[in-house]
Formats: C-alpha cells, structure tokens, sequence
C-alpha cells in the first residue's frame, strides 16, 4: 500500500467519529484539530491554556463539530467524563509543558505528562467503546546520542525533566497496551515547528528567530550553533497521528517522527535571514539547560509500519510560517516584500 493510499484510509475510518483532543488547542493539537474537523468527526478539545490559546480553534469553532472544555487532564473525574460517559472512540493526547516550563515547574510537568496520561488509560479502561489512544512523545526521551542515527532501541538518557516526565508517560502507554490490551501507539517527535508555535521567550528558536528577524532584531542563538535539529513541519506529525490511529498493526509501539534533513542552528538562522530579505547578522547567548547537541532520528520503522513520508522540505516550512507571521499581522512585512510573496507563491505552487 503506498502513503498516499495508507493516508486515504486513515480519512475514511476517522470521519464521524468521536475524538478527544489533550492540548487542543496547542500549536500541534490546533492543527490536528483542523483536520478533524474538515473530516467532520465531533472533536472535543480538553485545554487548560496554559501553553494553548483558544483563538487557535477559531477556525474549527466555526466548523460546528468542535465542542471546547477548558480542564486540565490532572482532574480525574473530567478525564473519566470525557472518555467513558462521552463515549470517546479516539484520543489523540497532546496535553504538555515544554523544555523551559519543565525547568520553571517540575512538579507540574510530571503531573500532566504522567498522571495525566494515567488517567486518560484508566479512563479508558472502563470505555466499552475500546477507544485509541495516540501519544505524543519526544525525542527528547533519549538524551544525548550515543549512535547515529537514534532509532527507537537507543538507549532512554533523558537529560531534561520535560525528558523524563514524557518518558514516564510513554512507558505508562505501552505497559497498557501489553497489560491491559488498551489500543494505544507513541510518537516520537523531533523539533516541530510552523504556524501558531509559541514564539515567546520559552517557544522554539523557528518562530523566535522569524519574529526578532521581521521586527528589525538578529536571532539569538543559543550556545555555539552547531546544535544539530531534525526541524519537522506541523503537516507532517499532524499526518503521521492520523497515520498512526488507523494502523493496527503498528499499535502497542513507539515510533520515531522526523525528516531526514538535518540542519545546525547557524544554519537556521541564515536561512530565516535570508528568507526575511534581512542583513542582520546572529548574535550568540549561552545555551539552554536540558538542550542536546544533536537530533538525528531513524525514521524507517514510520516509514515501513505507518507509512510515513515527511512532505515539507525546511525552506518552505518556513516561508510557509514567515507567510502566518506577516498575514496573521505578527509582524510586518520583509523589506522586499514583492520578491517575498514571488517566493512564496513558488513554494505554494510545489507543495499543491
């Protein structure tokens, strides 16, 4: 079966279900959100926003198929409401705090990634629906590499409680599944980026990088630059979780979600530069605690098992997220902005 097909089928057994979305309105979950939607399945999103925001829904608001609970999945009792007396079919669990709120608050950060998870699998339990649950984990479980590339039997190092705390939830989601025959599969991603990503002081250096660059400041980076990153588009691991929904084969396993271009944070950085129609030139901080030099992931068993393919090749992942900055009113335009929007409708017209 090719991907296109695989991805065919993955519409056709979603549409009208019943899906609960954690962290719905996050960056990655607003996205598969949208999808959903357009699949007309009855999607509840379960958001406590303190990562998300509610305006990243507004699209599916307006579909007539989203119904929004403002919660956190630490409430027990709620998570049992929405699973088992909803009679949720589908979990698609991306509730979480990031690298930088992990350092900030520990204690939290385990609660929602692992008590959380805990209780969606108890909850599911008692579902006589036997609902699916895909799990969003990191590649931030391994650590530092010890081989090159990470497939998914590399050694578990975490070097962040964000690491640890998403690891701990991804044991509980596969021991379920072995135990208790809960239908549940992980997802490994590395470094997703793209529109309505956090680009504040603790969001990921692609959307602070093009916001400093469009508001007239260099991009900061942060230790040496030589930082190797797997830089993935949201299309893609939005992708991939419906992949990993309607695969059964695939479920009760983990699953590296990447691309195979790897870029070094200088090299970022002068691709956004340049993008921007900026000569601004990086300037350098000192790294970020919990931060690993080097992201290189095996994605072959996605590929083989789910059929996975990343579609979106970097440069135009990021013309596509500059496009959001400038027409969502983020940012001013580039400098040359007529050369711009020419690039832009190229990308468009490659990636149709």
């Amino acid at each position: 079966m090719t991907s296109s097909n695989r991805e065919n089928g993955c519409r056709m057994q979603i549409a009208n279900r019943k899906i609960l979305v954690t962290g719905g309105a996050g960056f990655v979950g607003s996205h598969l959100v949208d999808r959903l939607v357009e699949m007309k399945c009855q999607v509840t999103v379960l958001d406590d926003l303190a990562n998300g925001d509610e305006r990243n829904l507004d699209y599916a608001q307006e579909s007539g198929y989203l119904t929004f609970v403002l919660g956190s999945v630490e409430d027990e009792a709620l998570v049992y409401r929405l699973v088992v007396q909803e009679a949720c079919e589908l979990i698609f669990h991306l509730a979480a705090l990031n690298l930088l709120r992990s350092l900030e608050d520990p204690h939290r950060d385990l609660r929602v990634s692992a008590l959380g998870t805990l209780n969606l699998l108890r909850a599911m339990q008692e579902n006589p629906v036997k609902p699916v649950m895909v799990y969003s984990s990191t590649g931030s479980v391994y650590g530092e590499p010890q081989y090159q590339p990470q497939d998914e039997n590399h050694p578990l190092e975490p070097v962040s409680p964000y690491g640890i705390s998403k690891l701990a939830a991804e044991k509980y989601v596969l021991l379920w599944h072995r135990l208790f025959d809960v239908r549940t599969i992980a997802l490994r991603y590395y470094n997703v980026y793209g529109p309505r990503q956090d680009y504040g002081p603790k969001g990921g250096c692609v959307g602070i990088f093009i916001n400093r660059v469009l508001h007239g400041h260099p991009p900061v980076i942060e230790g040496t630059g030589s930082q190797e990153r797997c830089f993935t588009f949201v299309d893609d691991v939005v992708r991939a979780n419906l992949l990993a929904a309607t695969t059964e084969t695939a479920w009760g396993d983990v699953y590296n979600i990447g691309t195979t271009e790897i870029t070094i944070i200088r090299a970022l950085a002068d691709m956004v530069l340049q993008l921007c129609h900026s000569d601004l030139k990086p300037t350098y901080a000192p790294r970020r605690l919990g931060d690993i030099d080097m992201f290189r992931p095996d994605i072959s068993r996605a590929e083989q098992r789910l059929g996975y393919r990343p579609t979106v090749p970097l440069r135009a992942g990021l013309q596509k997220t500059i496009a959001w900055f400038v027409e969502t009113g983020r940012a001013p335009y580039p400098p040359d902005h007529a050369k711009w929007c020419s690039e832009l409708a190229s990308v468009e017209m490659e990636q149709a």
